[in-house]
């Protein structure tokens, strides 16, 4: 299911909404919402990325290298500015990205809670 979003427009005192591409399941959103809440939560601390690196460590251990795993090794190599415009993005790009965190396990059982029950009354 696509989400559809409109941008809406003044002209000369009249609104006009026009349908803008939007490729976002709701799922993904949500996603979004939990990485915003990640990016925050390493923004004020920065040493959060390295249980990303662990959980990398950890899954190529028990399910060996993909390409995902070496990708997120790259960003997080990469600084803090690439890692939170891969957690915080609109793009599709980051979305894709969001698909195969490494950034499991920063959130709180209760946040994570609270983030799917809003979603779910949607």
């Amino acid at each position: 299911m696509l989400l559809i979003a409109y941008r809406t427009t003044l002209v000369l005192g009249v609104t006009y909404m026009e349908q803008v591409d939007n490729k976002y399941q709701p799922n993904d959103w949500r996603s979004l919402e939990m990485h915003r809440l990640i990016a925050k939560k390493l923004e004020a601390n920065p040493s959060l990325v390295e249980r990303a690196r662990s959980n990398i460590s950890r899954w190529k251990s028990l399910r060996g290298e993909t390409p995902a795993y070496a990708e997120w090794e790259d960003i997080l190599s990469s600084g803090n500015d690439r890692i939170l415009r891969a957690l915080t993005g609109e793009d599709q790009e980051s979305a894709r990205l969001r698909s195969s965190t490494p950034f499991t396990g920063i959130l709180s059982e209760t946040e994570r809670k609270e983030i799917y029950a809003r979603w779910n009354r949607r």
